[in-house]
């Protein structure tokens, strides 16, 4: 009885949040995230920063990754809060009309249209050097990287048109190619690359 009274509330909710009691699937749990887990990319960026915090803090630098870490866990807890309280497909524009009105949400969608415009094209520009890298292109002037940057673009964009399942496939093969990859780098040095470093007093 009581879960039925609990449907019916839900049913309720959704009704009068405007939608229909059902949701339809179309990435599985661990296409989500994988998807989530490549686009933040946290093990390359640790890869990436590790060296220079130890190269300016020292030792010390391994407490960054205890900080950070904490933040961003707040940050999951407050994003799992807002899930919880509209329990709907949708993205910052939805969530934000029902929390703080019209207005707040056009603003906040705004900003997160541009910071993603922004990312993206970071992200294909930075990566061009890499792709010239693999293709074996010897002088990366500006023409060809502009060149290799919009190519990156447009491979982004047809994958993303290819629908959430090939996104989703293509998600999973780059979490497992970035964890072989980090995992395997990182016993590799640890077993023929130990080197002793003597820090200054």
């Amino acid at each position: 009885m009581a879960t039925s009274d609990k449907a019916q509330s839900d049913k309720e909710h959704l009704s009068a949040l405007g939608y229909e009691g059902s949701y339809h699937r179309s990435m599985s749990v661990w296409s989500a995230l994988a998807l989530g887990f490549t686009y933040l990319s946290p093990l390359v960026a640790i890869y990436a920063l590790f060296g220079l915090g130890l190269a300016t803090a020292g030792p010390s630098a391994i407490w960054w990754i205890v900080i950070v870490g904490a933040g961003q866990m707040l940050v999951a807890l407050v994003m799992g809060e807002v899930v919880s309280q509209f329990p709907i497909a949708g993205g910052i524009y939805p969530w934000m009309r029902r929390l703080a009105g019209k207005r707040s949400a056009w603003l906040t969608a705004w900003i997160y249209a541009w910071a993603m415009l922004v990312t993206i094209t970071s992200v294909a520009e930075f990566g061009a050097p890499f792709l010239a890298t693999v293709f074996g292109i010897g002088e990366l002037t500006p023409e060809v990287n502009l060149a290799l940057s919009l190519a990156l673009l447009l491979l982004a964009l047809l994958l993303n048109l290819g629908g959430t399942k090939l996104l989703g496939r293509i998600a999973r093969i780059g979490l497992a190619a970035e964890l072989i990859g980090v995992v395997g780098m990182g016993l590799y040095l640890l077993v023929f690359h130990r080197h002793r470093v003597h820090w200054r007093q």
